[in-house]
């Protein structure tokens, strides 16, 4: 059976669209060498191939442009992918290594790797454990906090809390950051569910807007005349790669989702040395902390008046891979940088003890034996 390397993308996330265009662009730069098969998740959560999965003109209405489209689903515990013809799953061929381009939810929280690992498949991305810290921002900002890394001053409640305790909740916060201040859902990304509240009637509306999307809301102090910074990082045979900085320009109080995907106008703009030194080294600090694998973009924030530099979110599977950060390194060469330490982390785990013999199920067999008698 022939294998081949599958490249994954879509899914049931508020993120799916973005993540549509991220496959696109990485399969537009896939070296010719390599037979790559994209397989897509619809809304619904099933997966589909498809002769024509790069045109993005099909997503419009999917099930209408689709040509030859085949329901696929992967064989438990194995590295098998199934193909759908006529109420019959037929093997249709092994996966070698998986490069992840979904973002959000499923994707991008672990879920996917989580799958993935049950059934030995290499993937590009961070690993389970690593995924769902970095996409849950409260997890992320405990563990930070707890390593003496510098991130916006926060307080977390969840659904339950909130409905029982809404008043002493409020008072906690006002008591801690005081307005203006940010609510986001804990666990998304793309800055979907994001509000800035100037006041309480605004802050109790950004988080009956907030739940949802999730139930577990974090509430972060407003930084004003904040700068905002984006570098990359991916690890290559032991060694760090760290991306250029980007300073984000933008005019709004938060980079919203239409700032990022939706606007022509956004610009970017170089830093200065000693400012840029102090982001790029603690992009690979954050990098090595959190376990990440793969390209991972860490956004950030400088706060003018303290001169502090802010982790703002950390994303496992940035938009476009974050390609564009690093302007040395071709993008066919980052493809086949992580796809290669992909398969090598891969055979780092098959070489672990995973199975031990004992004589546990022979002990209980006689003692329930015994307890019979």
């Amino acid at each position: 059976m022939k294998r081949k390397l599958v490249l994954i993308f879509g899914g049931k996330s508020v993120e799916h669209d973005i993540s549509i265009i991220t496959a696109l662009q990485t399969l537009k730069f896939f070296p010719n060498e390599i037979d790559c098969l994209p397989i897509y998740i619809d809304k619904n959560g099933s997966w589909w191939v498809a002769d024509n999965l790069n045109d993005i003109k099909i997503y419009r209405k999917f099930f209408h442009y689709a040509k030859n489209l085949k329901r696929v689903s992967i064989l438990s515990g194995t590295d098998v992918l199934l193909v759908e013809k006529k109420e019959k799953l037929l093997p249709y061929c092994q996966i070698d290594v998986v490069v992840n381009c979904c973002h959000g939810n499923v994707g991008e929280d672990g879920s996917l790797q989580g799958m993935l690992k049950t059934c030995g498949i290499a993937c590009t991305s961070s690993g389970v454990t690593s995924s769902a810290i970095c996409m849950d921002k409260i997890f992320m900002k405990d563990i930070l906090k707890a390593n003496k890394i510098d991130s916006v001053e926060y307080v977390k409640f969840d659904k339950c809390a909130y409905v029982h305790e809404k008043k002493k909740i409020i008072n906690s916060i006002l008591k801690t950051i005081k307005f203006p201040l940010i609510v986001k859902p804990a666990n998304l990304g793309s800055s979907i569910g994001i509000s800035v509240c100037q006041n309480q009637e605004e802050f109790f509306d950004a988080v009956e807007f907030a739940l949802q999307f999730d139930e577990r809301i974090l509430v972060e102090k407003y930084v004003e005349n904040a700068r905002e910074f984006n570098c990359a990082c991916f690890v290559y045979k032991g060694n760090f790669f760290v991306s250029s900085v980007c300073e984000v320009k933008n005019k709004d109080k938060i980079f919203s989702f239409d700032d990022k995907y939706c606007s022509k106008t956004i610009q970017t703009q170089k830093l200065e040395k000693t400012l840029e030194f102090k982001v790029e080294k603690l992009t690979e600090k954050v990098y090595k902390l959190l376990n990440c694998q793969g390209v991972v973009r860490v956004d950030f924030l400088f706060d003018t008046k303290t001169n502090k530099l802010l982790v703002n979110e950390v994303n496992t599977i940035p938009g476009s891979l974050a390609f564009y950060l690093f302007k040395d390194i071709a993008f066919k060469d980052l493809l086949l940088s992580i796809i290669e330490q992909a398969r090598f982390d891969k055979q780092e785990k098959n070489d672990l003890i995973v199975s031990y013999d004992s004589d546990a199920l022979k002990i209980f067999e006689e003692v329930k034996f015994i307890s019979k008698k």
